[in-house]
């Protein structure tokens, strides 16, 4: 946050833009991470793969 105002200050607005696209990034992923319905995950190739049950 700080270096967001401190980026205002400066009128620095394209760096200003790019701490607020980047902080909105990292918060959507850790919204996936911590998602509990979250039981896909895809290979290297990008296709979904199930997961193992625990039985």
């Amino acid at each position: 946050m700080k270096l967001l105002s401190a980026a205002l200050q400066k009128q620095e607005y394209n760096l200003a833009a790019h701490i607020l696209v980047y902080g909105l990034v990292k918060a959507s992923l850790e919204n996936l991470r911590n998602s509990p319905g979250l039981h896909m995950s895809r290979n290297r190739y990008g296709n979904k793969t199930k997961r193992q049950e625990k039985g």
